[in-house]
């Protein structure tokens, strides 16, 4: 009888959940978002009209949670960045098109606490 239950409820939140699609208006994918009970949950990733990944971030409750991940048209990683309900909290990095290290500062509550600026060769930007 409890596997029974179980499964029911598995399959009732199952009902309910649904992977929205939109495309650009020439065809290519531009989003996939999970959706539960009509709001974001999980992973959605977006695409650039080349097919290559733009974005990955996560829900949790329909407010970005966990880490976001966004990237150049070739795919290299633009930015990482972690989020707690909604706001940025954590590290946060970006990087130049080169794929070196552009930045990283750690946010609490959307504002930055510390962090660094770097030049492309690597070298830290002083002020």
């Amino acid at each position: 009888m409890i596997k029974f239950l179980v499964i029911i409820a598995l399959l009732s939140v199952g009902l309910f959940a649904e992977i929205q699609k939109k495309s650009y208006s020439s065809g290519e994918l531009k989003c996939e978002t999970n959706i539960s009970d009509g709001i974001r949950e999980g992973l959605s990733t977006g695409y650039h009209r080349n097919g290559k990944v733009k974005y990955k971030t996560n829900f949790k409750n329909g407010k970005r949670d966990g880490i976001s991940k966004k990237y150049y048209k070739d795919g290299v990683l633009k930015t990482e960045e972690n989020y707690k309900n909604g706001s940025l909290n954590g590290l946060t990095k970006e990087y130049y098109k080169s794929g070196k290290l552009k930045s990283d500062f750690v946010f609490e509550d959307d504002l930055p606490i510390s962090g660094n600026k770097y030049t492309e060769d690597g070298q830290k930007i002083e002020g």
